[in-house]
């Protein structure tokens, strides 16, 4: 992988091939935030193949099967917390959810919990979200107790949804990471504004190893991440070029920004070293598939990795940073625990976007 060289403060890289695409009138149009959205739309069904594996809906055959695993178990903790309050629907949001991976995931283990679902995805990326709908129409979770959305959202932008309009919230992976410095205290308060139960969120920390974000490393030819101005060059083997905005956080800021408005239930590194020693056919699947002993070297890794993944030495060193809040705005004045939950699923009024 060629490094490309470092260009001034404040120039910008288009992308550059024919089949990027074309500007639709509802397009998130504003400037950064348009080229990620057009790098992800070229990306296309290779983001998810490269993101959530082959079999998207569950978290085991994917590069990032260990994380995925990490957030489902906070994410279904979650869940059967609702379920177990008494909440018949539960109403979901996925802020940046790309083809859709998650909603359908939540959709598939909520039908076998009986609960409904009113879910809603939103992202900057329309070409992603065609994706998303397409693959939901076949997907499990689309039956008469599932309600599923996906609209165009910049997450820099306000969101549309009444206080606690969601039992969860969910910003999974590098979503937060691809806003403008100046956006990301905003962006938090809307997440936690609009959750009644949970925000489960997940950043690519300050030390975490390198990324191309849309696509695995394996296809990139030169690369460049200025962590200064926050800005990732890529050129991938296919010719095409990508500029994307990237800021990486330490989990200290991240317990700061999230604190002013929700209580931290759990903050924690995710993949410490599995991800180092992940199978990828085309990259590492021979090698590390050889090497003596690589299964028990996994587990002790694991182990490694629950010992060490909540001390504060360890927090900036994984791929990403798990974080689970609890909003304080929406819990009901005298009402706690069960019957909060449960007021709270009764509530009407919470806006529907087709």
């Amino acid at each position: 992988m060629r490094m490309l060289p470092r260009h001034r403060a404040g120039s910008t890289l288009a992308i550059r091939n024919k089949h990027a695409v074309a500007a639709k009138p509802n397009e998130i149009k504003r400037g950064p935030a348009c080229a990620t959205a057009r790098a992800y739309d070229q990306a296309g069904e290779a983001y998810g193949a490269y993101a959530d594996g082959r079999a998207a809906h569950y978290c085991s055959t994917s590069r990032f099967a260990h994380a995925d695993n990490i957030v489902w178990d906070s994410l279904r903790k979650s869940i059967d917390e609702l379920s177990e309050a008494g909440i018949t629907t539960l109403r979901i949001l996925d802020a940046g959810c790309g083809p859709g991976t998650w909603v359908r995931r939540v959709a598939a283990y909520a039908r076998r919990m009986h609960l409904s679902v009113d879910a809603t995805g939103f992202d900057i990326a329309e070409g992603q979200l065609e994706i998303a709908r397409r693959h939901m129409d076949g997907a499990i979770g689309a039956s008469g107790n599932t309600r599923v959305r996906f609209l165009a959202h910049n997450l820099a932008d306000p969101l549309p949804w009444s206080n606690g309009a969601f039992h969860l919230v969910l910003c999974n992976y590098i979503v937060l990471n691809h806003l403008d410095r100046s956006a990301l205290p905003g962006a938090i308060g809307e997440l936690c504004r609009v959750a009644n139960h949970r925000v489960i969120a997940t950043l690519r920390a300050v030390a975490s190893p390198v990324t191309a974000c849309i696509i695995g490393t394996e296809h990139v030819s030169q690369y460049h991440h200025d962590r200064h101005n926050g800005e990732l060059r890529l050129v991938l083997k296919d010719g095409s070029e990508h500029v994307l905005t990237l800021n990486l956080y330490s989990a200290e800021r991240l317990k700061a920004l999230f604190g002013t408005r929700a209580t931290i239930v759990d903050l924690r590194a995710v993949d410490l070293f599995l991800s180092r020693f992940a199978l990828d056919e085309n990259w590492t699947a021979q090698l590390a598939s050889a090497l003596p002993g690589r299964s028990q070297v996994l587990r002790s890794l694991r182990v490694a990795e629950e010992q060490l993944c909540r001390e504060p030495a360890w927090l900036d060193h994984g791929t990403h940073i798990l974080l689970v809040a609890r909003p304080r705005a929406h819990i009901v004045r005298g009402i706690s625990g069960r019957h909060s939950l449960i007021k709270l699923a009764r509530r009407r009024g919470h806006p529907e976007i087709v």
